[in-house]
């Protein structure tokens, strides 16, 4: 409902009776429509982050790592375009502030772990020694930026640009990050 209407237009009585919730379990759980943002921000960020660092893990292979991490960005903005949208896309200031601290724990924990699978592979010889927001900038700025202008984009969305890109961003971002003259054989 956010997305559809706006946070602002959004109501409590609409979020209630699309959720089928009574009065007395809204507010069980939640104050106001911002924690009800700020959760959901929180949650799909958390899941978010999760995937990301499965999709990683899964490949001790420092290409293998870097280009499905990427094609893990894309395919989960694809499956899931309103969440993706919700989270570039939809922080009203005071959904911002109620989530702010959480979501700086969550990141650092995400980008603590993402840090020490880029300090292996570095280690390894196979990643250059780059500063983590560098990290950032070539490895997952060009699909990140690619999602976002996707998501803003006409509708309905087309997934098959997704798909197109993967090959593409994911070889890139293997490129800016492999160490110089390593080569896989």
């Amino acid at each position: 409902m956010f997305l559809e209407k706006g946070f602002g237009a959004t109501t409590l009585d609409q979020i209630l009776e699309r959720s089928e919730a009574s009065v007395g379990s809204f507010y069980h759980h939640f104050q106001s429509k911002v924690d009800v943002a700020a959760a959901l921000y929180l949650e799909t960020l958390e899941a978010y982050h999760a995937a990301f660092l499965d999709e990683l893990h899964r490949h001790p292979d420092a290409r293998a790592g870097i280009e499905g991490a990427v094609r893990h960005h894309l395919r989960w903005t694809g499956r899931n375009p309103e969440l993706a949208t919700y989270l570039t896309h939809c922080r009203e200031p005071e959904v911002a502030e109620a989530s702010e601290a959480r979501a700086q724990e969550f990141n650092r924990t995400f980008l603590e772990q993402t840090g020490a699978w880029l300090v292996a592979q570095v280690k390894a010889g196979k990643v250059r020694k780059l500063s983590p927001s560098i990290y950032h900038a070539l490895w997952m700025g060009p699909s990140d930026e690619f999602t976002r202008l996707w998501l803003l984009g006409p509708r309905p969305r087309d997934v098959k640009q997704l798909a197109e890109a993967e090959d593409l961003l994911a070889k890139t971002a293997w490129e800016n990050l492999k160490a110089r003259g390593w080569r896989k054989h």
